[in-house]
């Protein structure tokens, strides 16, 4: 099972998750965050990024919940640290 993506979690690029607009909805006290949220890189040109990708089976509000591995509009992949959930 993929591990969730949660506020303040890496990414490939050195940067974080900066945003989580889903704050009711919490992993182990942390927001989870979905696509759209905001997120840093370090790399020049790569200011003002966003989660682009996300679960197509899980969503907040209709909005798809990100995991690890999915990725953001400057390229980056997303890096859980280390919590996950389950469904049923």
């Amino acid at each position: 099972m993929r591990k969730v993506i949660r506020l303040g979690d890496a990414t490939s690029h050195g940067g974080k998750v900066l945003s989580c607009a889903a704050t009711h909805f919490t992993v182990n006290g942390i927001p989870v965050a979905c696509v759209g949220d905001l997120c840093s890189c370090p790399i020049k040109g790569h200011q003002g990024c966003k989660i682009a990708s996300g679960s197509s089976r899980h969503s907040i509000n209709g909005i798809a919940i990100a995991f690890e591995g999915d990725s953001t509009t400057c390229g980056a992949k997303l890096l859980a640290g280390g919590a996950s959930f389950r469904t049923s």
